[in-house]
């Protein structure tokens, strides 16, 4: 498939989104994939790994997992090669994946993604990457909790960031303000849509406020060969996913 109109869009916004990346068949084989996992694989994996939050109906449900390449499915499907395909294209040179990670937000849940660029915690130098997630069985719309992307941000370098307290997402942009709220664009995708970001985008979302839709998403990290990860930029973020993990929300 030729991916080069979304790279023109991916260059000039700092994210692009490639509609039914996946066909319905790749798609129920991943989400069954996923749900084996939760059944049989997380309840062995230790609290660093996964996360919880409880919905509205008091049960507890997992938030996020991380490392799923822990697993031999995921180990492989880290390197299926329509990903890495696209990968490639967006990056511009040959892509190293990280291991897949699970994203979900319960229905009437109060966790907000707050806003953020991820190369706070890739440490990636230059910030040469793509970040993937994809919608898998409910909408990601206003009311679930759509991503919310500030076009363009890739392209104004790195932004301050400060503690913020949420397990998974323990730095956020310390000055994001009215008028980054004003410029900023929410991105509806439907299931097997698939959104690409930059290391350096800011973006975030508002809680899911549905009383019976899961937003479930799937996610594919990609860095650059040519790009270095730098561990002193990483020192600060590591010591706030700690103290989140122990203390925060």
């Amino acid at each position: 498939m030729d991916y080069s109109l979304r790279k023109q869009a991916f260059d000039r916004d700092g994210y692009v989104v490639v509609r039914q990346f996946l066909s319905s068949s790749e798609l129920t084989e991943l989400a069954d994939e996923i749900q084996r996992f939760i059944r049989e694989v997380v309840p062995d994996l230790p609290e660093t790994q996964v996360f919880y939050e409880v919905g509205s109906d008091g049960k507890r449900g997992v938030r996020q997992i991380h490392r799923m390449n822990c697993d031999p499915y995921f180990d492989s499907y880290q390197h299926h090669g329509k990903w890495i395909a696209l990968a490639t294209e967006l990056v511009g040179e040959a892509v190293i994946a990280r291991p897949p990670i699970y994203f979900s937000k319960p229905p009437n849940t109060d966790f907000p993604t707050p806003p953020h660029q991820d190369n706070c915690a890739f440490g990636l130098t230059p910030p040469n990457g793509v970040e993937m997630l994809l919608a898998l069985e409910e909408p990601f719309d206003e009311e679930t909790g759509c991503l919310r992307y500030l076009p363009g941000s890739h392209r104004e370098g790195p932004r301050r960031h400060t503690y913020s307290g949420v397990r998974g997402f323990a730095l956020e942009v310390a000055d994001f303000g009215p008028r980054d709220e004003a410029r900023e664009v929410a991105v509806e995708m439907r299931p097997g849509d698939l959104l690409c970001h930059h290391p350096l985008t800011v973006h975030r979302a508002h809680r899911n406020r549905s009383q019976d839709r899961t937003r479930a998403g799937f996610g594919m990290w990609f860095r650059g060969a040519s790009t270095r990860v730098e561990a002193a930029n990483t020192e600060d973020y590591d010591r706030s996913a700690r103290r989140a993990q122990h203390a925060g929300r």
